[in-house]
């Protein structure tokens, strides 16, 4: 879709919009790749690049488990600490971040018209941080993160949390999303989904 399409889609249809952050309101897929590679490295393990699409979507928790089972470390680390070291190293590289300036420019567009949520799979602690980096913050109505589900993505639960706060009926929401999981969760949040990949540069991982 081009920008004057999802303009006109929006204005037809649309009463509120969600954006993920990773790879659809920032342009950080590097910088997370490069954090995961950090962490896993001090905890003695290799993380698996070939996988970090695999891994859009969930929470740095639920990535971190899994890299300990699939390194056979499981009882031997510790997950919240896998985790929390991936944060750490992602504050460290930072400035590699960047928003997506076909997204951004979506939000300028409808900032006080609709009301806009940031729906993503990270922690508060970091999702507030990189909005904050990026002067983001001030646009975003409601923020739901990692910490305020039980069910993440693909599971609708975020989107509908945002939809919630809203105070805006799922089908009358857009979501911006570029990872299959949080496409699909939309798709199972009865919302209208538009998949942003098109606008994000190609990152490679070998």
């Amino acid at each position: 879709m081009t920008l004057d399409e999802v303009y006109r889609m929006i204005d037809e249809q649309a009463r509120g919009l969600i954006f993920d952050m990773d790879g659809t309101l920032t342009d950080s897929n590097p910088a997370h790749l490069k954090a995961w590679t950090r962490a896993c490295k001090a905890f003695g393990m290799k993380y698996p690049k070939e996988k970090f699409y695999y891994y859009a979507g969930l929470s740095s928790l639920h990535i971190a488990r899994d890299l300990i089972r699939q390194s056979g470390l499981e009882g031997k680390v510790d997950p919240e600490a896998l985790s929390a070291r991936k944060e750490q190293e992602f504050f460290r590289v930072e400035e590699m971040v960047k928003p997506v300036p076909e997204v951004l420019e979506i939000v300028r567009r409808y900032q006080g018209r609709l009301p806009l949520a940031v729906g993503t799979g990270r922690r508060r602690s970091s999702t507030t941080a990189t909005l904050e980096h990026l002067d983001l913050l001030k646009y975003f109505d409601v923020i739901i993160t990692a910490d305020d589900v039980t069910r993440h993505k693909p599971e609708p639960d975020t989107f509908l949390e945002c939809a919630r706060h809203m105070g805006v009926p799922p089908d009358r929401c857009v979501v911006f999303e570029d990872a299959e999981r949080g496409l699909e969760a939309a798709r199972r949040a009865g919302m209208i989904v538009v998949n942003v990949t098109m606008w994000l540069p190609p990152m490679v991982t070998e």
